[in-house]
């Protein structure tokens, strides 16, 4: 990939030399229109997806160089103002080697966060037995984080739910019961007595006070209950409109986590 970098920085280079030789307004020359659409067709076969994908790279900023090889493909039609094609090649030589470059010659060698994303995605997808958690996948696979995180939760929440409904909602309700009669100990400030008969009835239960639930029924303990709560934090902050970035680092770690004690749990097999 660091090599491919290289050859397509050193091929644009000598593009725009090539540009700048032309004395008239307009490029006509085919080698010229040929060698700057193969470059930006190269771009989208062999760098912008695996960058993101394999490397980690921002989208945000790959798909900003992608913008900029797509017009260089569109420019390369008959007779396009040589302008248009010197703005372009400055605009995506301008940063190259910081932007793209330099990442990849400090990247700490070992798996790259995005191709462990990738294994957790992959896994999720040979068990995913809703259609939020298809969803889910989906949108992290085309990059759409925050939706990801939000129909993840979903997906956790419903298994969560037909966990509960499979026990049987009697059992749901002596639990939030037994908590509220306790005057001391970790569930000595827990009141909310719960008295659900279906599924529709617990969908309407707030999700943390499903989380303090389930630890008194003993499907979880009180770390997987405080992980599932900063899984729940990040649906909201997904869910809302705010500053805090969500990158794929992000969702590696709540993917994990929703696998690993829910996803995986045979506490939380339905079938």
């Amino acid at each position: 990939m660091l090599d491919g970098l290289r050859t397509l920085q050193k091929d644009l280079g000598t593009l725009r030399k090539e540009v700048s030789s032309v004395k008239t307004d307009r490029i006509a020359r085919k080698s010229i229109r040929n060698k700057a659409e193969e470059i930006g067709s190269r771009w989208f076969s062999e760098f912008s997806e695996a960058l993101v994908n394999q490397h980690g790279l921002s989208p945000e900023m790959i798909e900003s160089y992608s913008q900029h090889f797509g017009r260089l493909i569109k420019v390369s039609a008959p007779s396009n103002l040589k302008k248009s094609y010197a703005d372009t090649l400055r605009a995506v030589l301008k940063s190259f080697r910081d932007d793209l470059i330099i990442p990849l010659q400090t990247q700490p060698k070992g798996t790259p966060k995005a191709s462990l994303l990738s294994e957790v995605l992959d896994v999720l997808s040979s068990a995913a037995e809703s259609a939020y958690l298809k969803e889910a996948i989906e949108c992290a696979r085309h990059h759409f984080y925050r939706a990801s995180v939000v129909l993840g939760w979903c997906a956790a929440i419903d298994r969560i739910h037909r966990t509960i409904e499979k026990a049987g909602f009697p059992k749901f309700n002596i639990a939030s019961a037994t908590m509220a009669s306790q005057t001391a100990g970790r569930f000595k400030k827990f009141n909310a007595v719960q008295n659900v008969l279906s599924l529709s009835e617990i969908r309407q239960v707030f999700d943390t006070l499903i989380l303090w639930i389930m630890e008194g029924m003993g499907l979880i303990d009180t770390n997987q209950h405080k992980r599932l709560r900063s899984c729940f934090d990040m649906r909201c902050q997904c869910a809302h409109p705010g500053d805090a970035p969500v990158t794929q680092y992000n969702l590696l770690s709540y993917f994990s986590d929703l696998n690993e004690i829910i996803f995986k749990n045979d506490k939380f097999k339905t079938e």
